[in-house]
C-alpha cells in the first residue's frame, strides 16, 4: 500500500470474515459452522484498533451483507462503532456500487477518505470500483492483517 496516512477519516469494516473468525475458520477449529449466540467471537486485534482509530477521531463504520437486526443489540462490538450499517436492510449488497455508495452517505464521507477491508475478494474490487481504498483482509493472517490496518490508519 502506498503511504497516504492522515488521509484516512473512515474506516469501514466487513463483519464476518475480518471482525470475527470467518465460517470457514470456524469450521477449521469447531468442525461445524458457528451459530448464532450472544458469545462475543470479535477478534482482539479488531476490538484494539477500533479503539486506537475512534480515540483517533476516525470514524469507525461496519458495512456487512450479514448483519441481522434481530440480533445486532447484543453484539458488543456493534455498540462500539460510529456506523452499523446492514446492507440487508434494503437489499443492496456488497459488491453492488451503491453499497459502497450508502456508506459514504451515512459516514459522511467521500470515497478518497475511507478504507475498506473485507476478506472478500469481489467486495474489495467492489469498493474499489466505487473509487474507495481496499485492503483484502488475509484470515489465514489475521492478526498480521489488523497490524497492517493500524499503521495504516493509526500509524506505527
Amino acid at each position: 500500500m502506498d503511504d497516504a496516512r492522515g488521509e484516512i477519516r473512515v474506516l469501514l469494516l466487513d463483519y464476518g470474515g475480518v471482525c470475527t473468525p470467518s465460517t470457514r475458520e470456524f469450521v477449521a477449529a469447531q468442525g461445524r459452522a458457528p451459530v448464532v449466540t450472544a458469545q462475543d467471537t470479535t477478534r482482539p486485534e479488531c476490538r484494539s484498533v477500533v479503539a486506537q482509530a475512534r480515540a483517533a477521531g476516525i470514524c469507525v463504520a461496519i458495512l456487512s451483507n450479514e448483519i441481522d437486526r434481530s440480533w445486532a443489540a447484543s453484539v458488543p462490538l456493534l455498540a462500539e462503532v460510529d456506523h452499523v450499517i446492514a446492507c440487508s436492510d434494503n437489499g443492496l449488497l456488497k459488491p453492488d456500487r451503491r453499497a459502497y455508495q450508502r456508506a459514504l452517505m451515512v459516514t459522511g464521507s467521500s470515497a478518497d477518505q475511507v478504507l475498506f477491508v473485507d476478506d472478500g475478494p469481489e467486495n474489495v474490487a467492489g469498493a474499489r470500483a466505487a473509487g474507495i481504498e481496499a485492503l483484502l483482509f488475509d484470515v489465514d493472517r489475521a492478526a498480521a492483517c489488523w497490524a497492517e490496518i493500524a499503521d495504516r490508519v493509526i500509524g506505527p
